[in-house]
């Protein structure tokens, strides 16, 4: 029996080793191939880098481009932008020459050159595009439109001068030096009104130049 006993216990130690042994053997083979996969992945992804690396182009600039349109003065936080059109030594005298930017001459006559520009010419519309342009009463109906106009652009210059200047500023212009620079005299209360006035007379002045060459020219006739 005791024979038998040591046959049997010796017979399960060896069943069970060799299960030890197999496990461990099927553990290994897990373990390579998880390694195998791992370095498959690896050198596919390098594949894949270098591949985008040797079919990437990294361009490089060769010198500064020429900027047409900047920040004026090179400041953006001004808000305004530099052009060829608006820095053209030709665009700022032109516009240094408008009546608007005449700070030297007086709001009145400022408003009567602007006027009679307008008057003049808002007529020209009416006159061959309105609804009486086929009757013999074009010209009057026309002239009569465009001094109707004058009236209500008069009426938005009021209103716009006496909301965009009612109050003085305390703090003036100067310059780096401390010289305080004059306020144009246009951009106040009493100025826009000048200006006003001179508007609503050079306005109906041109509409009645313009009435009056209606009625003198050969074309009209």
């Amino acid at each position: 029996r005791i024979s038998v006993i040591a046959e049997v216990l010796c017979k399960n130690v060896t069943a069970s080793a060799n299960m030890r042994t197999s496990q461990q053997s099927i553990n290994i083979r897990a373990l390579h191939s998880r390694n195998a996969a791992k370095r498959v992945t690896r050198s596919t992804s390098t594949s894949v880098r270098a591949t985008r690396r040797a079919n990437s182009m990294t361009v490089y600039a060769t010198s500064d481009k020429v900027q047409i349109i900047k920040p004026i003065n090179g400041d953006p936080f001004i808000g305004m932008l530099e052009t060829p059109v608006t820095s053209s030594p030709d665009v700022a005298n032109f516009l240094s020459n408008l009546p608007a930017y005449r700070t030297g001459v007086a709001p009145l006559l400022r408003g009567v050159e602007v006027g009679l520009a307008h008057g003049f010419f808002v007529t020209g519309p009416f006159i061959k595009l309105g609804p009486l342009r086929s009757t013999d009463a074009a010209e009057l109906a026309g002239c009569l439109s465009g001094a109707g106009l004058v009236l209500i652009l008069t009426a938005c210059l009021s209103i716009y001068g006496a909301t965009a200047f009612q109050r003085d500023e305390v703090v003036g212009l100067k310059t780096l030096s401390g010289r305080a620079i004059a306020k144009d005299p246009l951009q106040s209360t009493e100025g826009w009104a000048s200006f006003t006035s001179g508007w609503l007379v050079g306005g109906l002045s041109g509409v009645a130049w313009s009435y009056v060459l209606t009625q003198v020219l050969p074309y009209y006739s």
